[in-house]
């Protein structure tokens, strides 16, 4: 066996030992991570009340089955191309002093845990109840009650597509001070819903011709 056979198996194996060490940083280690287990706090058996530092606001927390069926249908449909678990693990992501590069490396390496932790419904159920809709509007409790003053699973479909509308940019699309936006925006998730299926067009038409409805706000900051 040649001097060089021996030299390249040496690095092969140099350069395996390296990307099996990569690997195991990435998928397996989670130090240095925000912790991922009190997540399973947003997908709770019962309503609760929960606090998080990395949320602009304390949450009411909800089951998936207390979303509401038009509320789930115009959330999936306002952001359809969202990744979830990248969604949450942004949230974790709050006050850490890293360069850029750092910071998208491990939201990846989040991501990848969270996903891998939970299940898609839950998965769904913690993106809702983390969700930022506007000042005293977190979680979707509290944006259906901020909003309109009832619970998320009594929510018409207008209404629940206005406030799914809002996650794309909660300031410059509320409905208080922008509401022309607010309802081409709304407006806009109802079509996104008949695309994929989730409303008629005729429902959608009816909807569409609904005011804006929002009453009056329970808590509003300035800008």
């Amino acid at each position: 066996m040649g001097l060089a056979y021996k030299v390249s198996l040496l690095l092969v194996a140099i350069v395996l030992f390296i990307l099996a060490g990569v690997c195991s940083w990435f998928f397996v280690y989670t130090g240095g991570l925000p912790d991922t287990e009190h997540l399973s706090q947003f997908t709770p058996s019962a309503q609760s009340l929960v606090s998080d530092s990395c949320l602009a606001s304390t949450s009411t927390i909800i089951p998936f089955d207390r979303i509401g069926k038009p509320l789930q249908d115009a959330l999936a449909a306002a952001e359809p191309h969202v990744s979830l678990s990248d969604q949450i693990a942004r949230t974790l992501m709050c006050n850490r002093d890293e360069t850029a590069g750092r910071y998208t490396l491990d939201t990846v390496r989040l991501s990848w845990h969270i996903q891998r932790q939970f299940s898609k419904q839950q998965l769904f159920t913690i993106y809702a109840n983390r969700a930022y809709f506007g000042p005293g509007a977190t979680g979707v409790d509290g944006a259906s009650r901020q909003f309109f003053h009832k619970a998320p699973d009594a929510l018409s479909t207008e209404e629940a597509a206005l406030i799914a509308g809002l996650l794309r940019a909660p300031n410059s699309l509320s409905p208080y001070k922008y509401p022309e936006r607010a309802l081409e925006r709304r407006n806009k998730v109802l079509e996104g819903m008949v695309a994929e299926g989730r409303l008629s067009a005729v429902e959608a038409a009816r909807a569409k011709a609904a005011p804006l409805g929002v009453r009056n706000r329970l808590e509003e900051k300035s800008e």
